[in-house]
């Protein structure tokens, strides 16, 4: 039988990965001996069978011996609810209850990479457990210690993309620490490292980033009169090209070229290049911002104020009181900002962005639907060693030092010089275009005349893109012109009630924390005590429970727990250390949940104040500080 199991589950792996038998072939005899581990099975108490690893004497157990389910289940409960689209990261295929236990607290939308750092494991589990099964449940990516493990940090780049960071779960499971705390070590490094991007700024701090929630919670009432980005897909023509206008330091050279294409294509342009392109009398048909810090005085010129613009609720709101044309939003996931869709019978669509504000315009212009999409100005690295056209953040940008920079193939050169980031990005945009083409007939032209090559564009001048592509006339402002807001009065009547109570459901959480931490207070000393009454226990984990799920079912609660993101994993780090008893697993559960009802507490304070001087004031908030901006302006 377990033959016959063996040979189904290599099947189903080579059909998922060809290739992968002929090394597992290869390589098992020597990997095996390598590590020279014995794995049995034994009973548990449930009388599910369990893996042993024996090691130096010791008998070390990949689940638990009481109940394998107890472990999984209860770390899924710890870590909080798992999110839709949400990246899932776990160590360890030695109990597959996590697997199994994801299906009952997951969407199937979630995407699970298993990094099994013990070839032996991953052996024994061939005989074992059904791998088409498995594979066959949600998006799985499966890594191996010794047959492909370069491709962790491959995988994990695809799935921690910025908007998906703050999702991410992992697990590890019983013992791995115990066995291979290197290879541990090493695969939690791999996330560090891909998310490092996302929490620059936040540094090691275990506080919350005010910024955001300040800027969420302002932006937010923009929403309220504001457009959904799809609503652009029926109105604009898709056999027109669409231009995605970057402020590399390359389209000072055609920059000029593209007031031909206007009116003949859709322009939509980085904030950085709004004035390069309006100083040349190029008016963007939209521009988009992203970061929750940008300075105002990238767009702060009176054309721009007028220009349709593409944006997250998270944005800098300096720009976003300065604009006053129409804002268009997509669905990023924010259960508050679900909430106000739901209340009105609607919903909102959304899209990946990788992060970036060039990587979220591209994904737009992909998303409706043009066959012909252009990048100008996308060099993604630092075209005769500079970082920015001119005319972004100063009339002549600086040359800069170089010499240590990474390298990349570059467009008209062998290779340009670029940072880490710049490379990221690049390699986002060769991924997403790989995919795309599978889905749709789209040509995607690379007309930056310098900077990095991104495979699968075919590279052109801009004249010449112009004079092939830009053919026929369209008036896209009239386009724009013709959408009506996405809520109608009464709707945005609904919305306002909902904004004004926001204060006292931050207020709820921040009680929630007192009384979460006072739980674990309790837990702590009822484990402290020893001869653990394990009634008492489990009552006050199903209280604990019920307190985390009220919590999490507060429409404010996911934008809390982003903005601890950090302090949230710091905390969680040391949850997989060794737990010999219950008590000790009892007491490690307590440290964690204290910490962290501490840090929500803390965080829920600060925001509800943001709350009342933002949502909680909407509507004549909006009002003061547009007036203020105003007077601000005529000042300078």
């Amino acid at each position: 039988m377990s033959d016959n199991l063996r040979s189904r589950n290599l099947k189903a792996l080579e059909k998922r990965y060809p290739g992968i038998c002929q090394i597992i072939d290869e390589k098992r005899e020597a990997l095996l001996k390598k590590e020279a581990l014995s794995i049995v099975e034994e009973d548990a108490f449930t009388g599910e069978k369990i893996l042993v690893v024996k090691k130096e004497e010791r008998r070390l157990y990949l689940a638990g011996r009481r109940d394998p389910r107890a472990h999984p289940k209860n770390q899924i409960s710890v870590l909080g609810r798992i999110v839709i689209n949400a990246p899932v990261f776990i160590v360890g295929i030695g109990n597959i209850c996590y697997l199994e236990e994801l299906e009952h607290a997951a969407d199937k939308s979630i995407s699970i990479l298993l990094y099994e750092p013990m070839f032996s494991v991953f052996d024994k589990q061939l005989e074992r457990v059904d791998f088409e099964k498995i594979l066959g449940s949600y998006t799985v990516a499966l890594i191996i210690e010794g047959i492909n493990e370069s491709e962790l940090n491959s995988m994990a780049y695809m799935m921690l993309q910025g908007d998906r960071i703050p999702l991410m779960k992992y697990f590890v499971l019983p013992n791995y620490v115990e066995l291979c705390r290197d290879r541990v070590n090493w695969f939690l490094d791999v996330l560090v490292n891909n998310s490092e991007s996302y929490y620059t700024g936040i540094g090691t701090r275990l506080h919350f980033s005010p910024y955001q929630a300040e800027n969420f919670y302002h932006n937010v009432q923009y929403i309220r009169k504001g457009y959904q980005a799809f609503q652009l897909y029926e109105k604009i023509p898709q056999d027109i090209p669409a231009f995605v206008v970057s402020a590399g330091p390359s389209l000072n050279k055609n920059i000029k070229e593209l007031k031909r294409a206007k009116n003949r294509s859709f322009i939509i342009a980085v904030d950085t290049a709004v004035k390069p392109l309006l100083k040349e009398g190029i008016l963007p048909d939209m521009f988009a911002t992203l970061d929750g810090i940008k300075p105002l005085e990238l767009v702060d010129i009176e054309q721009a104020r007028r220009i349709p613009l593409l944006t997250k609720v998270t944005g800098a709101h300096a720009i976003m009181d300065y604009h006053k044309g129409k804002k268009f939003f997509y669905n990023e996931g924010f259960t508050y900002v679900n909430r106000l869709f739901e209340i009105n019978d609607k919903t909102s669509q959304g899209f990946l962005t990788g992060g970036s504000v060039a990587t979220m315009a591209f994904s737009l212009v992909c998303h409706l639907g043009f066959r012909k999409i252009i990048f100008v100005g996308q060099d993604l690295a630092y075209t005769d060693n500079k970082s920015h056209a001119d005319g972004t953040f100063q009339e002549v940008m600086p040359k800069e030092d170089t010499e240590k920079f990474i390298k990349v193939p570059g467009n008209y050169t062998e290779e340009v010089p670029t940072l880490k980031n710049l490379n990221g990005y690049r390699k986002w945009f060769e991924q997403y275009i790989s995919e795309w083409k599978k889905k749709r007939e789209t040509e995607f032209i690379n007309a930056t005349e310098g900077g990095a090559k991104i495979e699968g564009t075919k590279l052109m001048a801009l004249s010449e893109v112009i004079d092939q592509e830009c053919t026929k006339e369209v008036d896209i402002k009239a386009c724009i012109d013709s959408l009506e807001p996405v809520f109608n009065e009464k709707e945005q009547e609904r919305i306002l009630a909902f904004f004004h109570d926001t204060p006292k459901q931050v207020h709820e959480i921040k009680m929630l924390a007192v009384e979460g931490k006072k739980l674990y207070e309790q837990l702590d000393r009822l484990c402290k005590k020893g001869n653990l009454d394990k009634k008492a226990y489990s009552k006050i984990l199903k209280k604990v429970k019920h307190n985390r799920k009220k919590i999490e079912e507060n429409p404010n609660y996911q934008l809390l727990n982003q903005s601890m993101a950090k302090a949230e994993q710091i905390i969680c780090s040391g949850q997989h250390l060794r737990r010999n008893t219950i008590e000790d697993g009892g007491r490690e559960l307590a440290r964690q949940g204290k910490i962290f009802m501490e840090l929500l507490e803390e965080c829920a304070e600060a925001i509800e104040e943001f709350t009342r001087k933002t949502v909680g004031n909407a509507g004549e908030q909006v009002k003061d500080f547009a007036e203020e901006t105003a007077w601000k302006a005529g000042l300078d």
